[in-house]
């Protein structure tokens, strides 16, 4: 018994040790995308830049890494993120009501993005869209190499333009979508408030009509009555 229960205590203490240096890895390769990121200021520069709007709605542009990394980095990487750009930590190492707003704005695009890069389907029709983008923005560059109006701007700046266009106009359907829906919807609405509208004037006419119908009846019984006497 003796012998059982020190194999189970050196078993036990295997599994905390491998528990410890499993955290420990993760704590590292966290460290190693802190190291890539740099620091609060520079992320919420990047991520709430001029047109952030447009060129936030590519979760990988906004969480800063390739469309080829696979889930597991992802995830580190918005762990790390998180790190920089979670208001609480910003509250706790900064006064500046600005830099706040702004970081509570850029982590909601890190959050979103890694909720659109977990569902599988999702994923990939944004890898998609990224593959689309490069072919294009590659094609803009080389048109452009010839016409020598590249402006000083390199291929990769052109894909990012590319890709970001593509976004955008997907967006832009969304929206138009959306909003011919909301217009649809108070059409109805307002068919349905004139109805009742119609129907409750109608109700109140013929309620209005029989009280004076009674009304004119009274008045000519009393008329009657008034000639008997």
């Amino acid at each position: 018994e003796a012998v059982e229960e020190k194999k189970k205590n050196l078993s036990t203490n295997s599994e905390k040790q491998e528990t410890k240096e499993e955290d420990s890895s993760k704590e590292n390769k966290i460290q190693i995308q802190l190291t890539d990121l740099g620091d609060t200021k520079m992320q919420i520069q990047r991520i709430m830049c001029a047109n952030h709007e447009w060129y936030n709605l590519n979760p990988f542009r906004v969480l800063d890494i390739s469309h080829k990394a696979p889930l597991e980095l992802l995830s580190r990487r918005y762990k790390a993120l998180s790190l920089l750009l979670h208001p609480d930590k910003v509250r706790s190492t900064n006064s500046d009501s600005e830099i706040i707003e702004k970081a509570e704005q850029a982590f909601e695009y890190i959050r979103k993005a890694i909720n659109t890069l977990k569902d599988e389907t999702k994923a990939q029709h944004n890898v998609d869209l990224i593959e689309q983008g490069l072919k294009m923005g590659k094609r803009d560059y080389e048109i452009a190499q010839k016409e020598n109006s590249t402006n000083g701007k390199n291929l990769e700046k052109f894909q990012e333009v590319a890709t970001m266009k593509i976004y955008a106009e997907i967006e832009r359907k969304r929206r138009d979508v959306e909003r011919r829906k909301r217009k649809f919807e108070e059409r109805e609405r307002e068919q349905e408030d004139a109805e009742v509208n119609k129907n409750k004037k109608e109700r109140d006419f013929e309620k209005n009509w029989k009280q004076d119908d009674r009304v004119s009846k009274r008045i000519n019984n009393w008329r009657d009555f008034k000639k008997k006497s």
